[in-house]
């Protein structure tokens, strides 16, 4: 049984890491950060998207969209090991729900040179 000593004393830190979102053409980007935001662990994503980017995105014909986004999340002792978890729960995996888990996702690139401690 978890007691709530160890609860509190349970050592959680916030990370933040940028992160390189591939999504289809036609999905909305809004509705693929909500789904991103309500994965576990995760507290903030802010989408910062160049102008330079956005415009490669108008003249894409492949039905890719590329954008960049902060996000933070909560972490014990290996923040990297969450990564994965996050990118395994954020998209489709032949280890649970064989359905698209967040409907527009393509691909997740986190960029572990930008991992930091909040």
């Amino acid at each position: 049984m978890i007691k709530l000593k160890d609860i509190l004393f349970e050592d959680i830190n916030v990370y933040s890491v940028t992160v390189v979102i591939v999504s289809d053409k036609d999905a909305n980007f809004t509705d693929i950060l909500d789904g991103m935001r309500a994965t576990r662990k995760v507290t903030i994503i802010n989408a910062n998207t160049s102008d330079e980017l956005e415009l490669k995105n108008r003249q894409r014909t492949d039905g890719k969209e590329v954008h960049t986004a902060t996000l933070k999340f909560a972490s014990g002792k290996n923040p990297k090991q969450d990564l994965e978890f996050l990118k395994t729960t954020m998209l489709k995996s032949d280890k649970g729900d064989p359905e698209m888990r967040i409907t527009g996702l393509r691909h997740l690139i986190f960029k572990p040179e930008t991992l930091n401690r909040v």
